[in-house]
């Protein structure tokens, strides 16, 4: 009886997981838009070495902004590339876009070739070369509390959605903080720097939006489907 019983217990455990797993419904919070204003679009830029023409819509971008200091940003790019790039780069419609002011192409190039070292291949990375002006545009639409240093550079690098919002948290705080009751802060950018939030809060942030333009896909799909099968029943 013993042995019965334990049998049907193997048995009948990994089919209740099984049937658990295919009705239930993932439940997550969608990660929010924290800008008042869509950010500004690039216009007839490419990537330097590439000459691809750049755009924020219709791609989840990771945007950084390095200025006239690319030579200094060597080991937030390499972070960057570890902990983000590395996990993302084979979805579709993804991409990093650091901006960059005109006359660093050695830079670059020196810079590219430290990541190659690390990544299979590059496609995903993209250095877009604009002057002063569009570059401080651009983060000037982000309206984040963070600023750029004075070579138009930062430790920070942004989420923007495929239909160019900002997206970030609204409440950033610990589990710690929030026990202690500390007022909330908002969450602009992530830290290049910072190897736990890389690994940790941004790769978490962008799991999320993948998650929730892949719910949004298949709601679509399935409008799709409905919308044929009531074409089809009326011809019939």
């Amino acid at each position: 009886m013993k042995k019965k019983i334990i049998l049907a217990v193997l048995f009948l455990l990994p089919v209740s997981i099984v049937l658990i797993l295919l009705f239930t419904t993932h439940n997550y919070n969608p990660l929010p838009v924290i800008g008042k204003h869509t950010v500004a679009e690039l216009v007839n830029y490419s990537s330097i070495e590439k000459k691809e023409n750049i755009q924020f819509d219709g791609k989840i971008t990771i945007l950084g902004f390095l200025g006239s200091n690319v030579k200094d940003r060597k080991i937030n790019i390499l972070n960057l590339n570890q902990k983000i790039y590395k996990r993302f780069s084979g979805f579709k419609h993804f991409q990093l876009v650091m901006l960059v002011t005109p006359g660093q192409e050695k830079e670059i190039i020196d810079l590219k070739y430290e990541i190659s070292r690390f990544a299979d291949e590059l496609k995903s990375w993209n250095f877009v070369e604009v002057d002063e002006k569009e570059l401080t545009r651009i983060f000037d639409e982000l309206e984040s509390p963070l600023l750029l240093d004075g070579y138009k550079s930062s430790d920070y690098v942004y989420i923007i959605d495929k239909d160019r919002n900002l997206r970030g948290r609204f409440d950033d705080r610990s589990t710690s903080e929030i026990n202690e009751k500390k007022d909330s802060y908002m969450l602009y950018g992530y830290d290049t720097i910072e190897i736990s939030e890389l690994s940790g809060k941004m790769t978490d942030d962008i799991r999320i939006l993948f998650e929730e333009y892949r719910g949004k896909s298949k709601k679509e799909q399935s409008q799709d489907r409905r919308k044929e099968v009531i074409k089809t029943e009326k011809k019939q």
